[in-house]
């Protein structure tokens, strides 16, 4: 239902046109780059945490290897899609192919979302199909359950993981310096903009896949080890003291320095911060969960892991929106008249023209993100019911069906 809607809602502002999104001249980014930035750490984070394992042959948190590529696939397939509705003109996306300027970082981005998709997909079959091929699954492609091919299998992975760890990386840093090389907007630039952007993905790529994990438990067969579960909380508590507490003051305290020479002025531009988002970024998702995390007692509790897992993704979320917020509230262009918003003139006084950003998402434009999201909760729904994502020393057998039995 939330594919057809959102296939309607883009089919409709196909027809009118971008004039029927919360965008304007002023305000050119809204919740389709915003929450493409969002997935796009998603997917990185995810496929860092499943592969830094594997590249330093290590079976600490193997459970959750398959189900952390998967969540990585959905979330750079979602990225992608949410790329097409911003384009005012998607049926040019071919110049991307035919014509691209090696000077713009988009273009790069571009390169590497599909590089990166291909990459999870070849990951994922990799880690699946010799237990595809002993179930007979058409999807093994010829392949076959052999312990000489696992063993190779094992050294594949090795050097998947040491492409996959740095493709991530340079994933994220790449979308974090699209807003950082963007020079008529001086708010974004910063030299930590690639470092936050991983650690960003590592918080919320992290903060998925337990949530993931943890629904997928109760509601499917995955099985998910309560203790790694409790373990990968301290790691996601690790994350959030690294990149809402070190890096925020890294980058915040020389600014802050550099704009108010007084106690009073600087201590207040660095604790209170600039905006809402600030706060529920900074508050609620990132000294919340990390508060939740701290206590033993506490993190091994799966609804406290679901809590702070949810917090954390919802906090990276708000820093996004605090992002393009924060760049395209002050207009680039303050003299009067300012920028053309593209109004109408109603013949006493003008609303065409602005010299400040203001940004609501329309119904539209939820709409068609809530579709596309639609997709990538679709793939891991699908991989849950017919791969196989956990060992098979721990899953169990398989149905007949396709389906997989998990052990009480």
């Amino acid at each position: 239902m939330l594919l057809m809607a959102g296939l309607g809602a883009w089919a409709y502002q196909l027809q009118q046109g971008l004039a029927v999104t919360g965008m304007r001249n002023v305000f050119s980014w809204g919740l389709y780059i915003m929450l493409f930035v969002m997935f796009v750490g998603l997917s990185a984070g995810g496929l860092i945490i499943s592969s830094a394992p594997k590249f330093f042959h290590s079976d600490r948190y193997e459970e959750f290897a398959r189900l952390g590529v998967l969540v990585s696939l959905a979330c750079i397939i979602v990225a992608g899609l949410l790329i097409l509705p911003d384009i005012g003109r998607p049926g040019r996306l071919y110049q991307f192919f035919t014509s691209p300027d090696f000077r713009s970082p988009m273009v790069w981005d571009f390169g590497i979302v599909v590089l990166y998709g291909v990459l999870n997909l070849w990951y994922l079959w990799l880690l699946t199909r010799r237990d595809l091929a002993a179930r007979g699954s058409r999807f093994a492609f010829g392949t076959e359950d052999t312990q000489s091919g696992r063993d190779r299998d094992r050294k594949l992975l090795f050097w998947t993981a040491a492409v996959a760890l740095p493709t991530a990386i340079m994933l994220h840093s790449v979308t974090g310096w699209i807003f950082a090389t963007q020079v008529g907007r001086g708010d974004w630039f910063s030299p930590l903009v690639a470092p936050v952007f991983i650690a960003k993905a590592l918080v919320s790529g992290l903060g998925l896949l337990l949530v993931v994990s943890i629904l997928a438990d109760r509601y499917t067969a995955f099985d998910a080890d309560r203790d790694e579960l409790a373990s990968l909380g301290k790691v996601l508590g690790v994350f959030l003291a690294f990149h809402v507490v070190y890096l925020l003051a890294a980058e915040r305290l020389p600014h802050a320095w550099a704009d108010h020479f007084g106690f009073w002025a600087i201590t207040s531009e660095f604790l209170i911060g600039d905006s809402i988002y600030f706060w529920l970024w900074t508050g609620l998702g990132g000294a919340l969960p990390l508060v939740l995390l701290l206590i033993p007692t506490l993190r091994k509790r799966l609804s406290v892991i679901l809590a702070a897992g949810t917090l954390a993704v919802a906090g990276t979320l708000f820093e996004g929106i605090r992002l393009v917020f924060t760049g395209y509230e002050s207009v680039n262009i303050d003299a009067a008249p300012g920028i053309s918003l593209g109004g109408e003139y109603a013949g006493v006084a003008t609303d065409i023209w602005a010299t400040s950003g203001t940004y609501t998402p329309t119904l539209v434009e939820v709409v068609v993100t809530a579709g596309i999201i639609a997709v990538g909760a679709l793939v891991v729904t699908v991989g849950l019911r017919y791969l196989p994502l956990q060992q098979p020393t721990t899953q169990g057998t398989y149905a007949a069906d396709g389906g997989n039995e998990g052990h009480d």
